[in-house]
């Protein structure tokens, strides 16, 4: 029987896959699933970024971007916040003070140009006490104290200091952003630190007098621990008040109060002392209530032979503006009189048995 062969082959261009060829596709492959990876990172990145107070790396990375700003202005008022420190033996061989950690005291601000700085009584306790700014240190020549809000102002034999300032009081909003910077002992750099303005007007009494700081700035943050009289900036680098332990709690001594503070420091005047107590009953009743009553339970509402007493204001006057500035919750009567100098006139509003009259006073 015979066996037929195929005898004949259709041309083709198939080859058996070279080494080449399947190098190329191996590239390919490996690029693509290069390009899938990045892409499952960038989501899981992503993801970490919503979600970051799961995760503690991405919540540093978070947090160290929102504070940048305030980071670089810390660094920028380092020069305008100094270190004080208790008086401490001098080494012979460098003739240089050596600063613990448990020398140090607490902070003091620059408000001057020419030495003055501004600290607190719970800092401040006496002139042998050393200020420490930058790589300098100064003894303390004159001492100055506002009792009104317990604040004290040294003087130091220096010029040409970087003065912080002040923001107006307006600006100020509950949940602001703030921060301070603190001298380190040992270290020419500061520490950072951050917090958020909880409350803009903290009473922590009901009867108010307009002879004492009436209100303070209540810190949000009360875990950390925070130096005395340490200055709390916003974030255009203004300071906003200092800090003052008080009831333990830490309040800031407010930046409303301090200004003037500083200008009766500079220009070598006294406080108005007005001479009464009060309610403010918008903050104590919760209500919309007009102005300020002259009220106390416990002494004389009105002092013995004060401006006030010998202008005739009583117990239970309301007093609602002075000069046509209203008295309200955000302006108080103390807050009002600060722009007032001894020997002003002003023309109080006041409401007697709901009768609204004008009572002129000079202070």
């Amino acid at each position: 029987m015979e066996i037929k062969h195929k005898h004949f082959v259709r041309p083709t261009t198939s080859r058996p896959p070279s080494l080449f060829s399947l190098s190329i596709l191996a590239g390919v492959i490996g690029l693509l699933a290069g390009a899938l990876g990045y892409l499952v990172v960038q989501f899981s990145d992503l993801s970490a970024n919503v979600s970051y107070v799961d995760n503690q790396t991405s919540s540093r990375i978070v947090k160290f971007e929102i504070d940048q700003p305030l980071l670089e202005l810390s660094r920028k008022y380092q020069q305008s916040v100094a270190g004080v420190y208790g008086a401490t033996a001098v080494l012979n061989k460098l003739e240089q003070p050596i600063f613990t950690e448990a020398d140090f005291l607490g902070s003091a601000t620059v408000i001057t140009n020419d030495g003055w700085l501004l600290s607190t009584d719970q800092v401040i306790k006496n002139d042998t006490h050393l200020i420490v700014l930058g790589d300098d240190v100064y003894q303390i020549e004159e001492i100055q104290r506002d009792d009104f809000m317990n604040v004290v102002f040294v003087k130091i034999d220096a010029n040409f200091l970087q003065a912080v300032g002040f923001p107006l009081t307006d600006a100020l909003r509950a949940g602001e952003h703030l921060f301070t910077n603190t001298d380190i002992a040992q270290s020419i750099n500061h520490s950072y630190q951050d917090n958020y303005l909880a409350h803009d007007h903290y009473s922590v009494d009901k009867f108010l007098s307009t002879d004492f700081l009436d209100y303070y700035l209540l810190l949000g943050n009360q875990k950390i621990n925070i130096s005395q009289a340490s200055p709390y900036f916003n974030a255009n680098g203004d300071v906003v008040g200092i800090s003052y332990d008080l009831d333990n709690k830490v309040v800031l001594l407010p930046a409303e109060y301090l200004k003037q503070s500083v200008k009766h420091l500079l220009n070598k005047t006294d406080r108005v002392n007005l001479g009464i107590y009060y309610v403010d009953l918008e903050n104590n009743s919760g209500f919309l209530r007009k102005g300020h009553m002259i009220y106390n339970s416990q002494i004389p509402a009105v002092g013995y032979n004060s401006i006030a007493a010998r202008a005739g204001l009583r117990m239970y006057d309301q007093i609602v503006a002075v000069n046509n500035d209203t008295v309200s919750v955000n302006r108080s009567l103390t807050s009002v009189l600060q722009n007032y100098r001894i020997g002003d006139k002003v023309t109080l509003r006041i409401l007697r048995n709901e009768v609204e009259q004008d009572i002129e006073i000079e202070l």
